[in-house]
């Protein structure tokens, strides 16, 4: 068995090397933009001396000033600090080739200079410029080779932090897989125990069949009933679901049991509601585990599910409560009490095992990276995912798929962390070389959530979150319906956190004038439907007068 200290070792070790491998691909995207900004200003020092003369309209400063600048630029470009990777060799045959450039590059300008400017120099001007344009070819040559080097450098940094993402979330679903059966033993072990102590105790049959604390009936109850329904014949089959709650030891140990019991009073009567209304008994089983019991058929039984697993959750100021739960079929599924327990509690345990343990802990550490990256992408991706989650609620969709498209959300700038640092924070406009960078990200958030199956139910969402609804989008230009309605969402979230948040290039909007703007692309960018809703939900909220 693995020591705690050792498991907790591994997962920083793994986070440590995620981040690290990220910003090795970082660096050499960094690298290849250089060598690019260096051919430019190759370019510019060629030109730069015949825009001197005087009698053509040029400006003896401001040339010799480019001229200056291209050749700084330049030479401190070829060196080893600036070009780490790069044969030494490459960099000393550059800095040679510049050498030659720069006496040719002073020629021309002192001719510009003269009187009669570059018009009156004759011949001695073709030959000056034949002449910079074959030794500039060597440096040329240079830049190119340099650039391969760095792209190949990308590329291979690229694959790096492939694999090693994919290898560090491996390493966590076993530490996952590892916790998950401890805590399966441990509970087996507590079962038995208490089922010891109960035959010691000799409990009797005319104890109370009521939950002391929230009123519901007890496992007693559960027992007397499931057995009485099993032998009374009736419409549909028996429903046996058990729900365990998520989050509720961390909110205990934090407000104390006196809350806790408070939140299970209050939780034990939002099911009671929902059990009465679909005319079924609920239970709690003991500690935060409830039972709802119900006789159905099969098209009822999803909603009853959803509603009932909507009543058990909560939250507030740094806290949420969710459970997760477990069905059988009587007869069908199970033939006796125990049996139908037993698969109702083995499908629950499986179904925390996935969405608490892997799906969850996944999730904090790609938001870790995020945050690591940006710590303002961290606190757009939060407001974006509960407002995308209510406005999913809001247009009717079930409580499962109001996580899916919230956890999208949480998750849908994730392939940001493949786009260098430099351009999410560049103030000014991206030039078209820059947007091709960031139109790549919702395809990388796709292929990175992928990599774990507990997220890849929100590949699509994540991939479908810049698309317009008039095919204008990227990455895949899809229009209309064609876009998945998780992803339309949360385009209209995204957007809305991004006009009233301040950002280095812009300052916020008022919720009035971003309301506006999004009415105004409704139709183009927005689906005209979830815009209205939304705007519907912002009025109700009081944060508008619409």
């Amino acid at each position: 068995m693995l020591a705690p200290g050792v498991v907790l070792i591994l997962t920083v070790s793994a986070i440590a090397a995620v981040w690290l491998l990220v910003g090795r691909a970082s660096s050499s995207r960094v690298a290849q933009l250089q060598v690019s900004s260096l051919s430019l200003s190759l370019a510019d020092l060629q030109s730069a001396p015949f825009n001197a003369d005087p009698a053509a309209g040029g400006s003896a400063t401001a040339s010799q000033a480019r001229i200056d600048a291209d050749e700084d630029s330049i030479a401190r470009g070829l060196t080893v600090r600036s070009q780490p990777g790069v044969p030494p060799g490459l960099l000393i045959t550059g800095r040679s080739d510049l050498a030659i450039v720069k006496p040719v590059v002073s020629s021309v300008y002192q001719l510009a200079l003269q009187p009669g400017g570059l018009a009156g120099a004759g011949s001695s001007v073709a030959r000056l410029q034949a002449q910079l344009v074959v030794d500039s070819a060597g440096l040329s040559e240079v830049l190119a080779k340099i650039g391969r080097t760095d792209a190949a450098r990308a590329a291979g940094a690229r694959t790096q932090t492939k694999f090693g993402a994919a290898g560090a979330m491996l390493l966590l679903l076993v530490e996952f897989a590892y916790f998950y059966f401890r805590s399966v033993a441990a509970r087996e072990a507590v079962e038995r125990l208490a089922g010891e102590n109960e035959a010691l105790l000799g409990v009797s049959r005319d104890e109370a069949r009521t939950d002391a604390l929230t009123d519901l009936g007890n496992r007693r109850a559960l027992s007397r009933d499931l057995a009485s329904a099993i032998t009374e014949p009736g419409p549909g089959e028996l429903l046996l679901a058990l729900l365990d709650l998520d989050g509720f030891k961390q909110y205990n140990d934090t407000f104390g049991h006196s809350a806790g019991d408070a939140l299970l009073q209050r939780l034990g009567g939002r099911l009671a509601t929902v059990a009465t209304e679909h005319s079924r008994s609920a239970y709690r089983m003991g500690g935060d585990e409830f039972c709802v019991l119900a006789r159905c058929h099969a098209d009822a039984a999803e909603q009853l599910l959803d509603d009932t697993s909507a009543a058990l959750q909560d939250s507030g100021d740094g806290w949420h409560i969710g459970c997760s739960q477990g069905a059988a079929w009587i007869p069908s599924e199970a033939a006796s009490e125990n049996e139908a327990l037993n698969l109702a509690d083995e499908r629950m345990y499986a179904h925390k095992a996935a969405s608490s343990s892997a799906g969850r802990q996944v999730t904090d550490v790609l938001l870790q990276v995020i945050t690591e990256q940006n710590t303002q992408l961290d606190e757009h991706v939060e407001v974006t995912a509960e407002c995308s989650a209510a406005l999913a609620r809001a247009l009717g969709q079930s409580e499962r798929e109001v996580r899916r498209i919230c956890l999208a959300a949480k998750l849908h700038d994730v392939g940001k962390t493949a786009i260098p640092a430099a351009i999410l924070d560049k103030p000014g406009p991206l030039d078209d070389q820059e947007w091709e960078y960031i139109r790549t990200h919702p395809m990388i958030g796709g292929r990175i959530v992928s990599a774990a199956p507990a997220l890849a139910n929100t590949a699509e969402l994540i991939q479908a979150s810049h698309e317009r609804v008039d095919g204008s989008g990227y990455p895949d230009g899809l229009a209309g319906a064609e876009i998945p309605l998780g992803g339309r969402i949360i385009s209209v979230c995204d957007a809305f956190d991004a006009m009233t948040s301040d950002r280095s290039y812009c300052k916020a909007m008022s919720v009035d004038m971003a309301i506006r703007e999004l009415r105004r692309n409704a139709g183009s960018q927005f689906d005209p439907e979830i815009v209205e809703e939304f705007c519907r939900q912002l009025s109700r909220a009081g944060l508008n007068a619409v």
